[in-house]
């Protein structure tokens, strides 16, 4: 049960009905690893604590990662995984639930595509950030979502969400 504190603290996420009482509790109790130490990935993680989750790099329940240095996707974790890179002018996130399947999604990246330069690359490392803890909520908050794509474009500004069938 939230203590008359939490509700004054998350009053705003409370009173959403994607949320609610149980979610926010859910929230409180859950631990996420966020891999990466670039801005992206403390971004991440500052609205992963503003919404009450623990950001941990032991006994996670889930696990983002924003390691802009890696090339492929980690090893699949006991719980879900979200996934993000920056390449080119877009921003992939990909959502991973925890449902015991081995799903590996690969990433189609023009490797012609031109690297961000100036402002562009602070705006896009902040939506990398902001999409990747978006997706760790909804999955936190909704263990049974399929695997999904969120994909975008900073340049133009174009943003595409897919569902991701699991590859067989």
């Amino acid at each position: 049960m939230l203590t008359d504190a939490e509700i004054e603290r998350y009053a705003r996420q409370v009173v959403l009905p994607e949320v609610g009482g149980r979610g926010q509790e859910r929230l409180l109790a859950s631990r996420v690893a966020v891999l990466g130490d670039g801005s992206a990935s403390r971004h991440a993680a500052d609205l992963l604590r503003r919404a009450g989750v623990t950001v941990t790099d032991a006994d996670a329940e889930a696990v983002v990662d924003l390691r802009l240095d890696s090339a492929g996707m980690p090893d699949r974790a006991d719980g879900p995984l979200v996934w993000g890179r920056l390449r080119g002018t877009s921003v992939t996130v990909l959502a991973l639930p925890a449902d015991g399947r081995s799903a590996r999604v690969v990433e189609n990246v023009d490797p012609a595509a031109p690297p961000l330069a100036g402002p562009l690359v602070a705006c896009a490392l902040h939506a990398l950030g902001a999409l990747a803890a978006t997706e760790a909520l909804v999955m936190l908050l909704t263990p049974s979502r399929g695997a999904r794509r969120t994909t975008l474009d900073v340049a133009t500004g174009a943003l595409t969400a897919t569902a991701l069938e699991d590859p067989a």
